[in-house]
């Protein structure tokens, strides 16, 4: 039999190329490992601290829940509703810490970039005009809320918002329908309806 001079050059090459196949496929798992990996482990330790600062919180530990909100954002920094519970933790501080400013700033910090991340959630809008109005701030307030309404037309809730925004500023024909339009939807609700009686009484003083 005659062996042609080069014939076994495929036997030779053909193992080879199965090698450098399973090379490939093998460096392709570690790629694509590493890609789930980037992927998954941020948004897993996200919600470890979120579940952490979740209990903190309802235990009143602010300053721990201040903590592992900042750990969450650090992992997914693009999460805008962690942002926005960061700006709650520091409007609660807000409450009874002091400089009140120096609190009031970093919860507007927070509710802001969550603002940008999510420009169309009126919850961070109202948020933020609540942080306000604690901090004496009824003008900003109503901004705020007046922003929230915009997103939010049928949410009485910031219709109860924006009528404390303006019966903080003797606005009261405006506090009056905005505290009128949130009772139709909750006409039992004891909020509404001591705030209406406000209006009545800062009228007839007047």
């Amino acid at each position: 039999m005659r062996i042609v001079a080069g014939s076994e050059q495929p036997a030779i090459a053909f193992p080879r190329t199965r090698g450098l196949w399973q090379s490939a496929v093998l460096m392709l798992s570690v790629l694509v490992a590493a890609a789930l990996a980037l992927v998954l482990v941020p948004s897993f330790m996200a919600d470890l601290e979120l579940g952490r600062a979740i209990e903190s919180a309802d235990a009143a530990y602010l300053d721990q829940a201040e903590a592992h909100l900042q750990s969450a954002v650090a992992w997914t920094p693009g999460n805008a509703t962690l942002h926005r519970m960061l700006g709650d933790v520091y409007t609660s501080m807000m409450l009874f810490r002091r400089p009140q400013d120096v609190y009031l700033g970093k919860a507007l910090a927070s509710y802001r970039q969550a603002a940008r991340l999510t420009p169309l959630d009126s919850l961070t809008f109202t948020r933020m005009g609540w942080a306000n109005l604690y901090a004496g701030d009824a003008a900003a307030a109503e901004q705020a809320f007046l922003q929230a309404h915009t997103l939010d037309p049928n949410n009485p809730y910031i219709n109860y918002s924006l009528g404390t925004s303006y019966l903080w500023q003797k606005k009261l024909a405006n506090a009056r329908t905005e505290f009128e339009i949130a009772q139709r939807y909750y006409p039992a609700a004891p909020e509404i309806k001591a705030s209406l009686e406000e209006v009545d009484r800062l009228v007839t003083a007047r």
